[in-house]
């Protein structure tokens, strides 16, 4: 009589081996997967571009300051470029993140008639950019990953703006 035979015979090695391939292929699919285009919306949304109007003010404002503020053109001029610096950075996680562009918007704002008002004084400067310091830290404590360490090197750069740079 004929021994039967096990078509697949599988040891306690092969058991572990074939665990650990499952495991590592099951961790390799949800990193994938949560690597994939994560979307925004609602409060989140909504306080990334808060965030981008700010920075697009602020640079407005320091540059329209450094006209009048001769002694502090130079610094002011940094400021305006890292606050253009950081509102690109924030356009681009919201086109990343909703696949669409702000800048059509910030485009239209910037051909609309706008009303003429004074160049702010270097004192107002420094309090916007301790606002938006704020404010940037407070969206950083509600975010986690990329955007928490975008919004909190913004807070960062803009307090050191208004304390060193414009010191």
């Amino acid at each position: 009589m004929p021994t039967p035979t096990v078509p697949f015979a599988l040891s306690r090695r092969g058991l572990f081996r074939l665990a650990g391939v499952a495991a590592l292929s099951a961790a390799t699919v949800s990193t994938v997967a949560a690597c994939g285009q994560e979307t925004i919306s609602g409060p989140a949304l909504d306080t990334l571009t808060a965030q981008l109007r700010a920075a697009r003010a602020d640079a407005a404002d320091a540059t329209a300051a450094a006209t009048v503020i001769a002694d502090y053109a130079a610094a002011l001029g940094i400021v305006a470029a890292q606050r253009t610096e950081h509102a690109d950075a924030l356009d681009t996680e919201i086109a990343r993140a909703t696949g669409a562009s702000t800048e059509t918007s910030s485009v239209t704002a910037t051909t609309t008639p706008v009303p003429t008002t004074p160049p702010p004084d270097l004192a107002a400067v420094r309090e916007m950019l301790t606002a938006s310091a704020r404010s940037a830290a407070d969206a950083a404590r509600n975010e986690s990953g990329y955007r928490a360490g975008l919004l909190g090197s913004i807070s960062a750069s803009c307090t050191v703006s208004a304390l060193v740079v414009l010191a």
